[in-house]
C-alpha cells in the first residue's frame, strides 16, 4: 500500500460524524452523573446508533507490507483502567479526538463499527476487555456486560421484526438451569410465570426466557439487566445463549400459546 493511498484513507476517516450518537452518549452520561435511569428509548437508540455507526479508533503503522498486495500492518490504541484492564480507544469524530489525542495530526486513523471491534475481542488471543467511545470526554465503556446486553437487544430486534421465527418447547431442562431461575424468581413479586423455549434459526441457536412480568417497559429493562448479572451469567451457554422477552409483547403471547410455564408463582 502505497503513502498515497494511506493519505486518502486518513482524509476520509476525519470527515466521519456521529451526532445522533454523540447527542445519545452526552444523554446517557448526564444520567449517570445525576444518578437517574436513561430512558427505554435513549438506550434502545444508543444500542441502535452503536452498531451501525463508523467509528475512529487511532492505530500505528507497524508495517506496510505483507503477504498480499496492499496489506498493512496496524497497532491498535488501548487505555487502561485502575483495575489495570486494558480497552480499545475509539471516538465518534475527529473533532473529539483532536481535542484528546496528543498530536493528532500525525496518528494514523482507521474507520472501525462495532462488528469490527466485536471481532476483535472474541480473538482468543486479544488481551483487551473491551472498547471505550470518547476516553476523556464521554468515556462510555463497552465491556463484556455491555457487549451481553447489546447482543440480547440485538437478537431480540430481529425476534421481533420475524428474523428469529422458528421456537418451539424445550425438554428435560436440567436442575442446574432451572433452580436458579426459580430461585431468583421467587425473591421477586413482579414474576407471575415464566417459559424456557427454543428458538431456531439457520446458523444459530438461543434460549428464549418470556417472563411475564408486572412493570413498566423500563421496570423491565432493570429486571433483565438484574437477572442476567446475578442469574444468567452463571449458566449462559454460548452454544445457546439466553434471550429474555417480556410476556407482554404479542410475539411472546402466541410462542407460548398453550405451553406450559416452567415456573409458576405459588
Amino acid at each position: 500500500m502505497t503513502q498515497e493511498q494511506l493519505n486518502k484513507i486518513q482524509e476520509f476517516t476525519k470527515t466521519i460524524t456521529n451526532p445522533k450518537l454523540l447527542g445519545i452518549i452526552r444523554r446517557l452520561k448526564q444520567s449517570a452523573e445525576n444518578k437517574t435511569n436513561p430512558t427505554p428509548e435513549d438506550q434502545a437508540n444508543y444500542i441502535n446508533e452503536l452498531v451501525n455507526a463508523k467509528l475512529l479508533a487511532p492505530v500505528a503503522v507497524t508495517a506496510m507490507s505483507g503477504e498480499k498486495d496492499n496489506q498493512i500492518r496496524v497497532q491498535f490504541s488501548s487505555l487502561a483502567d485502575p483495575k489495570k484492564d486494558r480497552y480499545f480507544m475509539v471516538f465518534t469524530d475527529y473533532e473529539t479526538l483532536r481535542r484528546n489525542i496528543k498530536d493528532s495530526d500525525k496518528v494514523f486513523l482507521l474507520s472501525v463499527t462495532y462488528k469490527d471491534l466485536s471481532v476483535m475481542l472474541s480473538d482468543p488471543a486479544c488481551k483487551m476487555k473491551g472498547f471505550v467511545i470518547n476516553p476523556f470526554t464521554e468515556n462510555i465503556i463497552c465491556g463484556p456486560q455491555q457487549a451481553q446486553v447489546i447482543g440480547n437487544f440485538i437478537r431480540q430486534q430481529k425476534f421481533n421484526s420475524g428474523e428469529l421465527t422458528v421456537i418451539n418447547e424445550v425438554t428435560g431442562i436440567p436442575d442446574e438451569v432451572t433452580k436458579p431461575m426459580s430461585k431468583y424468581f421467587d425473591a421477586r413479586r413482579d414474576v407471575k410465570k415464566a417459559y424456557i423455549m427454543n428458538m431456531r434459526k439457520v446458523d444459530s441457536l438461543n434460549r428464549l426466557i418470556i417472563v411475564d412480568f408486572e412493570g413498566e417497559k423500563d421496570a423491565f429493562n432493570a429486571f433483565t439487566k438484574d437477572f442476567t448479572e446475578k442469574v444468567l451469567k452463571d449458566i449462559n451457554d454460548e452454544k445457546a445463549p439466553f434471550v429474555i422477552m417480556d410476556f407482554a409483547q404479542d410475539a411472546a403471547k402466541a410462542a407460548t400459546k398453550e405451553k406450559v410455564p416452567f415456573y409458576v408463582k405459588v
